[in-house]
């Protein structure tokens, strides 16, 4: 699918945080692969940020290490070495898994590499339960398929929609995030918790976080 699905969908902000243009090769010459134009585009547009309030997606360059794109690749590939089984390899292995996002519950985001970047499947993976589920889509048509209803993995919340805040730039949600827990209402202190958690990758560990 292509940007364009997405921008219908879910309108970009006027002003992106942490949006990036290039240069892409010195990051592709890193990874030892080209990157899907579609994440390149919605980079560009919509830069870091948050989808309903529960998923983001990294970026190549930003001044919050926690969500750049190479240095999370990194990190979550030393995590998935101490799993004994995985269903796919993981990057630098050819056809395999690269990070690019998470959500609040813990789960992580990857591209399946194999075959051309426009080929390249989602994969959701639940640390919580250990499963990995293949969504036969591209990033745009995956955010896009959230947005519309469409596309729901199995382990994500049944109550993402409706939504009245698709997207939000991460800048809007880091200055709620310096509220804390002064915030003025008992929601937006819960969202901060929520915030905070899944930053640290904390997933459910008997905790169901729900909208």
């Amino acid at each position: 699918m292509t940007i364009e699905a997405l921008v219908l969908a879910v309108p970009p902000p006027a002003s992106p945080f942490d949006a990036f243009t290039g240069p892409w090769e010195p990051i592709e010459a890193e990874l030892g692969t080209p990157l899907p134009e579609d994440y390149k585009d919605f980079i560009s547009l919509y830069g870091s940020g948050y989808f309903m309030g529960f998923l983001s997606i990294n970026v190549p360059s930003s001044w919050n290490p926690n969500v750049r794109l190479v240095a999370n690749i990194h990190l979550i590939h030393k995590l998935l070495q101490n799993y004994e089984e995985t269903p796919f390899p993981y990057w630098p292995s050819p056809g395999g898994l690269i990070y690019f996002g998470g959500t609040d519950n813990g789960d992580n985001l990857f591209w399946l590499a194999r075959g051309m970047p426009a080929d390249w499947r989602i994969v959701v993976w639940d640390r919580g339960m250990g499963d990995f589920e293949v969504l036969d889509c591209d990033l745009t048509g995956f955010l896009t398929g959230l947005a519309t209803g469409e596309t729901l993995p199995k382990e994500f919340p049944e109550d993402l929609l409706p939504n009245d805040c698709l997207f939000e730039p991460r800048s809007a949600k880091t200055a709620r995030w310096r509220l804390g827990f002064e915030a003025a209402k008992p929601e937006d202190a819960l969202c901060s918790l929520r915030w905070r958690l899944g930053a640290l990758g904390v997933g459910r560990s008997g905790i169901s976080w729900r909208r």
